[in-house]
């Protein structure tokens, strides 16, 4: 594959394996969601030392898109701050 053909379809490489292999979205969306879940699971803080509520989970970020609208922008903040990503960034700053 050359590298400036966009990718049509999800792949997954295998832990071990050198090869990428085609997976459908249900199964890559799955994977994805899963691995997040778990990972939010296992690092999420709710309260500080102190007690204090702070309701984040830094092990994880968000890389958005800069050509978007701003309806889509404010829809993905919202999405990434109710997860409790404090990480969090746009490719238009990158």
């Amino acid at each position: 594959m050359r590298s400036d053909t966009r990718l049509k379809y999800p792949m997954h490489r295998k832990p071990g394996s050198d090869k990428f292999e085609r997976v459908s979205w249900d199964v890559a969306l799955d994977r994805i969601a899963r691995l997040m879940k778990d990972d939010r699971d296992a690092n999420f803080v709710a309260k500080s030392k102190d007690g204090v509520t702070v309701n984040r989970w830094a092990t994880t970020g968000f890389l958005a898109a800069s050509a978007t609208t701003n309806e889509t922008a404010v829809l993905t903040y919202k999405v990434v701050r109710s997860a409790g990503m404090v990480v969090f960034d746009n490719q238009a700053r990158v």
